[in-house]
């Protein structure tokens, strides 16, 4: 009667197997054997043995050059778009002073920075929202909006980088006007543009610095 063979034996062969044609791959020992006939089997073992390990060759398995990922993982146009779209809604619920619908286009996690080089900059969501709510009462006490824009503001030099080049997910810097009266002259507008640098977390794009210290003008991925 024939005994059965054991899981373990047949992975102990396997493992023999592997380790003979490794040897045979690597060693100085001229053959007559086609190297295309061993190397094809020797990837399929090595990736599904060893998937992770740092010691295996895997420059078989295809990279993509940092200056292509761009253009293969981003829809350009439909996140120009949702930019736009977030910059709309952020300049509407400013000026209607909703702080709910600020919110929504915010990005409000702990490294947030809101401000401009002349209004200067405040950090952190907590101390940002005091800060809008005390400048919005301060206007309204003395009957003033702050200053109007132009609904038909578009977003320019828009930069677009695909998650992992740099950070945890999507992430785009672009510029447009902000509005605010200059603090020197509370009844004189100052306009300018400001640096926006926004992120693209569960698939939405929220502002996460106004003239923040992220703002990047990366060419590889600027958006023509």
């Amino acid at each position: 009667m024939c005994r059965k063979r054991s899981f373990g034996t047949e992975i102990v062969a396997l493992l023999l197997i592997t380790l003979s044609l490794c040897l045979l791959s690597c060693g100085d020992v001229e053959l007559d054997i086609d190297q295309e006939q061993t190397e094809e089997p020797l990837k399929f073992i090595e990736f599904v043995l060893f998937p992770t390990a740092p010691y295996v060759d895997k420059s078989y398995i295809e990279k993509v050059p940092e200056e292509e990922v761009a253009v293969k993982y981003i829809d350009f146009e439909a996140d120009k778009k949702a930019i736009q779209a977030v910059y709309n809604a952020f300049i509407k619920a400013y000026e209607e002073k909703d702080m709910t619908a600020l919110q929504d286009t915010l990005d409000i996690t702990d490294t947030i920075e809101w401000g401009t080089d002349v209004t200067g900059i405040v950090y952190g969501w907590r101390n940002i929202k005091i800060y809008i709510l005390a400048r919005w009462k301060e206007l309204e006490k003395q009957g003033l909006n702050d200053c109007q824009s132009d609904p038909n503001w578009i977003l320019t030099d828009i930069y677009i980088r695909p998650e992992n080049v740099s950070a945890a997910w999507t992430e785009a810097s672009v510029r447009g006007p902000m509005f605010y009266y200059t603090p020197d002259i509370p009844t004189q507008c100052y306009n300018a543009l400001g640096r926006f640098y926004l992120t693209k977390k569960s698939g939405e794009w929220r502002i996460h610095q106004i003239d923040g210290s992220k703002y990047f003008a990366d060419e590889t991925y600027r958006v023509r």
